[in-house]
């Protein structure tokens, strides 16, 4: 199977280094046209499904490079991970610690487990595999962090993998065989 993934376009936390997690932020003027950007490249593969997270950001990416006609599912599984009281502060790793320390799992500020957060994707990758034939073609429009993990759970990962050493910026595509 080949699956492409999308991270969403920009939207005014991206813009602003804000920890946007699942609070449903709109794209802004420059996530739009990063999706106009990204239909350009896209309009002429052929997707057998359309896969995307029910934030509207990632819905309004989806319709955008899709011109607004594919049919697409939404998945919860494909939701940002929760940042949950740090949500809608800017950036700062030292603030959180260790966030994607995978041997304690611990949860400061009540943000979604980094272990929940790989078994959500790998529930959602399994699921692909068992219901699409090896010669489909799957498009997932998603974010940062999910998508993070969801490349970690094809490619595979440790104890001591950087978690951190895999991104992807608004709009990007990235290809998988798998």
């Amino acid at each position: 199977m080949k699956l492409y993934v999308v991270r969403h376009g920009q939207t005014d936390f991206n813009a602003g280094n804000l920890m946007q997690g699942s609070s449903d932020i709109p794209l802004n003027a420059t996530g739009e046209a990063q999706a106009r950007e990204l239909a350009k490249t896209v309009k002429d593969m052929h997707f057998d499904a359309y896969y995307v997270s029910p934030l509207r950001r990632a819905r309004q990416t989806t319709e955008i490079i899709t011109d607004g006609k594919a049919q697409f599912t939404v998945d919860n599984r494909l939701r940002e991970r929760t940042f949950g009281e740090i949500e809608g502060k800017k950036f700062d790793l030292s603030m959180v610690g260790d966030l994607e320390d995978r041997r304690t799992n611990i949860s400061p500020y009540g943000i979604e487990p980094i272990n929940t957060l790989l078994a959500r994707a790998k529930s959602f990758l399994d699921d692909l595999k068992a219901n699409h034939a090896p010669d489909e073609t799957i498009l997932v429009v998603a974010h940062g962090a999910l998508l993070r993990a969801l490349h970690f759970n094809i490619v595979g990962y440790d104890d001591d993998t950087d978690l951190l050493s895999f991104h992807l910026n608004n709009c990007e595509l990235k290809e998988y065989n798998i």
